[in-house]
């Protein structure tokens, strides 16, 4: 049987349907719960996968936050109501057959571009859920089945879209936020260069080392800003760059839809 693995942002699914419904405390958290269900029950009948798993960030540090302090500084933090009932939505998950999957050191984003890469060489299919665009990242090299997938926009995030949002190309992503910044994980771009900027520079040399390569053709404005600032924005692109290299001490035999393993999984990173 061909492999199609359903990959959630756990998170980034929670927070934003917690956000949305009414009221607050315990009904705001049975709302959610609601409504995540239904989601993720649409999301199964829509893709049909055979394998699924639903990412959830570490509690601890990750090497971004070590290697650079400021990393999603001055993020609302989670509300305590919904941190307490995590497990509860980690049971609804098991309940449709997904298994939730968190190791401590890791961010989802990374478990995640690891999983969808393997899977991806192994010849099977992935759909990707998050609005987190972000993820674009991994069409750089056009992937033959891959869907990423806006569940709250009902939108697919493909080339055109990033083309026509960023005017960039996928595999220049992160290139583009290492200059204009980063701003929902507080990295930070160059001073006075903005998304329109960025592109701009990207649309006539195609990566930064390019960029920096010909700093004495740039324009005075661009060259005065970038002059001194190839360790910042290099440091940038790392950061913004998603991992797809992690040793994930698990199979995807483990993530069968409905496997008695679907349990909660917690790893050793």
């Amino acid at each position: 049987m061909a492999i199609k693995l359903l990959l959630i942002d756990a998170m980034n699914l929670i927070r934003r349907v917690h956000a949305a419904v009414p009221g607050e405390g315990d009904d705001a958290i049975e709302a959610a719960l609601t409504t995540s269900g239904q989601i993720v029950g649409r999301l199964l009948s829509r893709f049909e996968p055979t394998h699924g798993v639903c990412a959830f960030d570490g509690w601890q540090k990750s090497w971004r936050h070590l290697a650079y302090p400021d990393y999603k500084a001055g993020r609302k933090p989670m509300p305590d109501s919904l941190r307490d009932n995590l497990d509860r939505f980690q049971q609804l998950f098991r309940y449709k057959g997904l298994t939730s999957l968190t190791y401590p050191h890791y961010e989802a984003d990374d478990v995640l571009t690891t999983l969808a890469a393997k899977t991806l060489q192994a010849g099977g299919e992935v759909v990707l859920v998050s609005t987190d665009k972000g993820f674009a990242q991994l069409l750089a090299s056009d992937p033959q089945g891959l869907v990423l997938w806006d569940h709250f926009a009902k939108q697919k995030i493909d080339r055109d879209f990033i083309q026509q949002r960023f005017q960039v190309q996928p595999g220049q992503l992160c290139d583009y936020l290492a200059l204009c910044g980063d701003n929902t994980n507080r990295i930070r771009g160059v001073d006075g260069i903005g998304a329109k900027g960025a592109a701009q520079l990207l649309s006539q040399w195609q990566d930064l080392e390019a960029l920096f390569a010909a700093l004495e053709q740039l324009p005075t404005r661009y060259r005065n800003k970038l002059e001194g600032r190839w360790a910042q924005v290099e440091q940038a692109r790392r950061l913004v760059a998603l991992r797809s290299d992690l040793e994930l001490d698990c199979s995807l035999k483990e993530f069968r839809l409905g496997a008695e393993a679907a349990k909660p999984m917690i790893k050793n990173a």
